[in-house]
């Protein structure tokens, strides 16, 4: 792939508008008046808070096409505002109260901040005659540990600069979240703003795409080339640079094997034939001879973390690694022998390409059909859980039903645990930005769900969680009626967090009462949507999912589908190996009831 060298930047998108940014005037103007600005020279479309912290500035908004969402939880409008992000490559503003408010905010920028997601929190500071004195809800909260970006705005001066420097830091080098206390009282101070400090460039992430070294990069090339056994994995970075077309490409013309992270999916459509699926803890259970065998991992756009690596079982330290990030501190963190490929994920591969020429790789034959035949037989022995109509349902055919079901352009936005590896290793996505995971939030994928759901408003939207993910959030079903934020929400209903209920009876199989420490009692999801103004659908047989999918989705209302799925399912995650409906014993009672 030749041709000229790469800008550091490709900002197209916002060339003019910059040129036009250059030679503006300070403007004079309320500071509500610049928030307001501020929200409308970002572009997006939905804000997130809790009240009553900057109601002014929401008021200014009253005639902008922006929703202005009052949520339930300040945890759950930020896990809203990282949904949003994520799904629009866009940071929001999420707005909550000083106190416990900010107490309960934090919580929700654990999971973007382990994501790498940028968002804007915004927070009261203490006006300095209330400072220390017992003031109501006076409690502090440090936010640097999950925040890339941490300030306090008390001049209204200096107002624009510190905001123009929370969407700079946010959005460069790798994205994470920001956090600024703001002083109450600027939002009716007047004062001059200079405009110029909200470069555009800023409003939108990755800001900046910057190239590896090129001759790093020609060594990666002859490595690769001399492999015998290489695997790409791609991770969430991956899909974040929007580099899926690259990596197909990479991939054809090295003849590389690519597996991706759950939060990596996306990075290739998953039926090209070098495709393999999840790996890590989460996993599709071919990829663990792959990883395990190969001799050389290119990781894309992705930590070698622990649930990537399986607790760093795969691949075992000393295996030759090559690592794209876009944080220099990445390449290296985790793993020994790493050579370090620092930049945008889409600009190195296009490097890449352009350093390997047209010609092929290696040939690896071998290599590659053993891998392709172990997929293969794979899903020959999953055809019984995702198409053999079992009841109770198995999650398998659930997903296949969603599957079928969905438009191609949907979006999925999925919890942790067992439904992020159902959803993760029987969704075959093609490429592209189509699905969202948490880091370990169980409970995040239904608000983040109607984030994205609020930055993308013509696709389809998805939620896939449990019983046990939907319960921390229900609250929120009441803000996407009253918003009108029209997703669709499955609910794999098993009456259990059942990854922990496998786990105990797993360890104390004769300890007494093991259900008190898992289970729940039984709860008609459906029912409760109804009765919130949303749709709502309960089902039990699985020849009923798809047209229940079907008519959510038409239903242009938020939509709840509760499905009573078997407690016994199994997922295939790593620690679970062998167990339950993944072992070799004969099938439970509940497996055996099959309806033609």
């Amino acid at each position: 792939m030749k041709g000229k060298p790469m800008s550091l930047v490709t900002m197209d998108q916002h060339d003019s508008f910059a040129v036009e940014t250059v030679h503006e005037r300070p403007q004079r103007m309320k500071g509500q008046q610049f928030l307001a600005e501020l929200v409308r020279r970002s572009g997006v479309k939905a804000v997130f808070f809790v009240p009553t912290f900057l109601y002014p500035t929401l008021v200014e908004l009253a005639k902008d096409p922006v929703k202005r969402v009052l949520c339930h939880s300040e945890k759950a409008a930020g896990y809203m505002a990282d949904g949003y992000a994520q799904a629009s490559g866009r940071p929001t503003i999420v707005v909550a109260q000083g106190g416990p408010g900010a107490t309960n905010l934090y919580a929700g920028l654990v999971d973007a901040w382990q994501s790498n997601t940028p968002l804007l929190a915004v927070t009261p500071a203490l006006p300095g005659a209330r400072y220390q004195g017992n003031s109501y809800q006076e409690a502090y909260v440090d936010f640097r540990p999950v925040t890339k970006y941490d300030a306090e705005v008390r001049s209204i001066d200096r107002m624009a600069e510190f905001f123009g420097k929370a969407y700079r830091e946010m959005t460069t080098g790798a994205p994470r979240p920001v956090h600024l206390y703001l002083d109450g009282a600027l939002e009716d101070a007047e004062g001059e703003f200079d405009f110029r400090y909200l470069d555009p460039r800023y409003f939108s992430y990755p800001a900046f795409r910057p190239r590896a070294d090129d001759d790093l990069v020609e060594q990666a090339i002859l490595e690769i080339r001399r492999a015998a056994r290489p695997v790409m994995v791609c991770g969430r970075g991956t899909v974040v640079s929007g580099a899926w077309e690259e990596v197909t490409a990479l991939a054809e013309r090295l003849g590389l094997l690519v597996t991706t992270t759950l939060n990596g999916k996306g990075s290739i459509d998953e039926r090209h034939p070098l495709a393999l699926g999840v790996t890590g803890s989460y996993r599709r259970p071919p990829t663990d001879a792959v990883i395990t065998e190969a001799d050389l991992v290119l990781y894309v756009g992705g930590h070698q973390g622990g649930a990537t690596t399986n607790m760093r079982r795969m691949p075992k330290p000393g295996v030759r690694v090559i690592h794209i990030d876009i944080n220099p501190a990445q390449p290296g963190a985790n793993y020994p022998n790493v050579l370090p490929l620092v930049g945008d994920a889409r600009t190195v591969l296009r490097q890449m390409l352009e350093a390997a020429g047209s010609a092929k790789g290696s040939e690896r034959g071998d290599w590659v059909q053993q891998a392709q035949k172990n997929l293969k037989a794979w899903r020959a022995s999953e055809n019984v859980h995702m198409h053999g109509n079992l009841i109770p349902i198995r999650p398998e055919q659930l997903v296949a039903e969603l599957m079928k079901a969905c438009p191609q352009n949907a979006l999925f936005v999925a919890d942790t645990g067992y439904v992020g590896t159902w959803a993760g290793v029987f969704m075959d996505l093609p490429a592209g930005r189509n699905f969202l995971h948490c880091e370990g939030s169980l409970g995040w994928a239904f608000p983040a769900a109607m984030g994205a759901k609020a930055a993308v408003p013509e696709r389809t939207v998805v939620a896939f969680t449990g019983d046990g993910g939907f319960f921390y959030h229900l609250a929120e079903l009441e803000t996407a009626v009253r918003n009108e934020i029209n997703l669709v929400t499955v609910v794999l209903n098993n009456q259990a967090m059942a990854f922990q209920t496998h786990l105990l009876r797993s360890l104390w199989p004769d300890s007494r009462n093991l259900d008190k420490l898992s289970e729940f009692g039984v709860t008609n999801f459906a029912g409760i949507a109804r009765e919130m103004g949303a749709w709502g659908v309960r089902v039990t047989d699985p020849r009923d999912i798809g047209q229940a999918i079907r008519a959510a989705i038409d239903s242009n209302m938020p939509a709840v589908i509760d499905v009573v799925i078997d407690q016994a399912a199994v997922a295939p995650v790593a620690v679970m190996a062998g167990q339950g409906s993944r072992g070799s014993a004969p099938a439970s009672s509940s497996e055996k009831k099959r309806v033609e």
